[in-house]
């Protein structure tokens, strides 16, 4: 009977008896698809590429995302979180779904099972057993056939970002090196896993050991595509679709204090440059802000639903309480697990916030154990990974207290690694420290927060009453800041969190008693800035963004600087396994490839000690050529180090011992030495190849 009477309530408070549900439902799918087709339209217009990219690639996204949304529709009940309206069940399914599915990738990943056979058996039955639970939801009755007119001024916006998601890696922005983090790691070590059928360590590249929950769908991607060159362009589109669910969940969490609340929140965040920015890199901060929207809202309801029981109406808190709070934890867990600066400026920031959400002492600690508890379980995946691998649950940081030295890695990398990580010395003053606040969020020269989120989340807190929801998000507010300024090295992505509560802070300037006048403040400052920043980001993208350029253009060599990419994939002979000195960015590379990242253990160095034996060195690893970065090698001498034994001189020497040059590549627009191929002669009979070396960099087995 008990469960009969919780049904109708369910049914009840999610509009299901309403007459008017069927055509609300046919109303909003109208309206978004309406939408993307004008989405779809503008792109066209500007890139047909670009178009191709959105429909194919976007398919591809679709294919991985879409079932984690329906199947995570079974986990929301788990929490026990009382009747809630279609909108929270879906933005709640596709928080724990994604979540889950990314752990579930990374489980199956380390026992070897990355068959696409079986991972297309699942994402099917997570779409058919997703379905089946939608069916028994409803949509809340309450809306206009004109509401959807609201998101039209998210049009520019996503268009750009698509736009920016249609460019090969590699490509956008200078900013961040053209994108150098996604194919030294973001791409190249799910290819890695892909190439070798199971997730394993790498001593080559110490940044396989973060938490990868985003890279855990790059991956799967891959697997579904059953291709891992030509799969850069729909990583872009999950981490566009990651910025599209952030939008999502920041009016779904507006929109429980009201209508308007909702959509000035969720403007104030797709108009932020910062989303379509990040589509065009495949890196996790949009998995990041996601999962940070998912939980901080899930804090700020538990206020609403646990404050009182909803039977007895008693003072006590009810059972929602704790539900909610734990619900928290795990999706600010999950945030941790797409990047570690999640923890300082998602995870902390939620469990004091969460102190706020009640009055009593004995609740506030138990509440914030629960959120801090339920985080740290999300997050425990990656951690005990990475002790069972390294010796260091959260390796390579706070490596001179673990003190983990596993393969690839001693003393000098944890040094390098904590030198190269640091402000250098003359950032960490307080005033070179607000400088930097100052250049890098508050007038950022991208405007990639803008003026208008900072205006109205001011005006959010100053024209009404503050309550606790409120009171949370400026501790959260804090405390991002405070960590952004003192415990990183101050790039401007870093401070992307900021944005979850400053677009939930900017959404309330409309609550209080409703007032012509300040409705049409806050509608002109949206307006204003939301233009001010489609201008700006319109800038970037015209300066920066090659449309037109598929990732086959640098695998086969079209891209100029990346000329030797094409001379490697097509000219070498089969069989042919290359050690790349200097650089990294392996990923577009199709024949079996070595390298090793700049913190971690050099062979190539370490052998150049013993310069008569270094020939026979490389014979007894298989190499057949060897190519020498001197642009990156000069350039990370200048920044994190690179030893001393790799240099022009070493390699004239080698020549005279049988290497063999056999291609120079000059950089566009520079006379230095820049790329040398190398190759090398075949052992005589008289040589004797020494032990095997146990420090040796990557192996890419695959042949191409």
């Amino acid at each position: 009977m008990a469960r009969v009477e919780q049904g109708d309530r369910d049914r009840k408070a999610s509009g299901a008896d309403d007459p008017h549900s069927a055509s609300n439902i046919h109303t909003g799918l109208a309206w978004a698809l309406g939408l993307m087709i004008l989405t779809l339209c503008a792109v066209g217009f500007i890139s047909r590429y670009a178009l191709l990219c959105a429909l194919f690639d976007g398919l591809t996204a679709t294919v991985v995302l879409l079932p984690a949304v329906l199947g995570g529709l079974w986990l929301v009940p788990l929490f026990r979180l009382g009747p809630m309206p279609l909108r929270w069940h879906l933005l709640l399914g596709a928080g724990l779904g994604i979540g889950c599915l990314s752990l579930l990738v990374l489980s199956l990943g380390l026992s070897g099972c990355l068959q696409r056979t079986v991972w297309i058996i699942l994402l099917s039955a997570f779409s058919v057993l997703g379905l089946v639970r939608l069916r028994s939801l409803r949509v809340e009755s309450k809306s206009s056939r004109w509401s959807g007119c609201v998101w039209l001024p998210t049009i520019p916006f996503l268009v750009l970002a698509i736009l920016a998601a249609s460019n090969a890696p590699g490509l956008i922005w200078q900013e961040e090196g053209n994108g150098y983090d996604v194919l030294e790691y973001h791409l190249q070590m799910p290819k890695e896993y892909f190439q070798a059928g199971r997730i394993s360590y790498a001593p080559h590249n110490v940044y396989a050991n973060f938490p990868a929950n985003v890279e855990m769908l790059y991956l799967l991607a891959m697997i579904v595509s059953d291709d891992d060159l030509d799969v850069g362009v729909a990583a872009h589109a999950i981490h566009l679709c990651l910025a599209a669910l952030t939008v999502f969940a920041t009016w779904v969490v507006g929109r429980d204090r009201s209508p308007r609340v909702g959509v000035i929140s969720a403007l104030t965040m797709a108009s932020a440059g910062w989303l379509a920015y990040l589509s065009g890199l495949a890196y996790v901060e949009n998995g990041v802000l996601f999962f940070g929207v998912c939980a901080t809202g899930a804090m700020l309801r538990a206020a609403r639903d646990g404050e009182k029981d909803p039977q007895t109406k008693s003072s006590a808190p009810g059972p929602g309480l704790l539900g909610w709070l734990a619900l928290s934890g795990v999706l600010a867990g999950f945030a941790a697990g797409c990047k570690y600066t999640a923890v300082p400026m998602v995870i902390v920031p939620l469990v004091f916030g969460a102190i706020l959400m009640t009055n009593r002492l004995r609740d506030r600690i138990t509440g914030s154990f629960t959120l801090a508890a339920a985080a740290l379980m999300a997050l425990s995946p990656w951690l005990v990974k990475n002790q069972v691998m390294t010796g260091n649950p959260v390796f390579p940081l706070l490596n001179d207290v673990f003190e983990a030295s596993p393969p690839g890695w001693d003393s000098e990398s944890t040094a390098r690694w904590e030198r190269g990580h640091a402000p250098p010395p003359q950032e960490r003053s307080i005033r070179a420290k607000l400088t930097h606040l100052w250049r890098h969020i508050l007038w950022d020269r991208y405007h990639r927060f803008g003026p208008a989120v900072f205006l109205l989340a001011l005006g959010g807190l100053l024209w009404r009453r503050r309550g606790r929801a409120d009171a949370a998000l400026i501790v959260i507010v804090m405390i991002q800041t405070g960590v952004w300024l003192f415990a990183t090295h101050l790039y401007a992505r870093f401070a992307v969190p900021l944005l979850i509560p400053l677009t939930l802070l900017a959404g309330r300037c409309v609550v209080g008693p409703p007032s012509a006048a300040r409705w049409r403040c806050v509608v002109g400052v949206l307006a204003l800035g939301g233009a001010w920043n489609f201008a700006q980001a319109a800038r970037l993208h015209r300066a920066e963004a090659v449309y037109d350029v598929a990732p086959s253009f640098f695998y086969r060599g079209f891209v100029p600087g990346y000329e030797y990419l094409g001379f490697i994939n097509e000219r070498l002979p089969a069989g042919a396994k290359v050690l790349l000195v200097g650089d990294a960015r392996a990923f577009y590379i199709r024949c079996a490839v070595d390298y090793h990242v700049v913190f971690n253990l050099d062979p190539f160095a370490r052998a150049a000690r013993d310069e008569d034996n270094l020939l026979a060195w490389l014979r007894a690893e298989k190499y057949t050529h060897v190519l020498i970065h001197w642009a990156e090698i000069d350039r990370l001498r200048s920044s994190y180090g690179f030893g001393p034994e790799v240099n022009p001189a070493l390699l004239d020497r080698l020549c005279t011992k049988g290497l063999r040059l056999m291609k120079a590549f000059s950089h566009p627009h520079g006379t230095r030495r820049y790329v040398e191929l190398y190759e090398l002669p075949s052992p005589t009979p008289q040589e004797a190849p020494p032990t095997g070396n146990s420090s040796a960099p990557h192996r890419d087995k695959r042949s191409p």
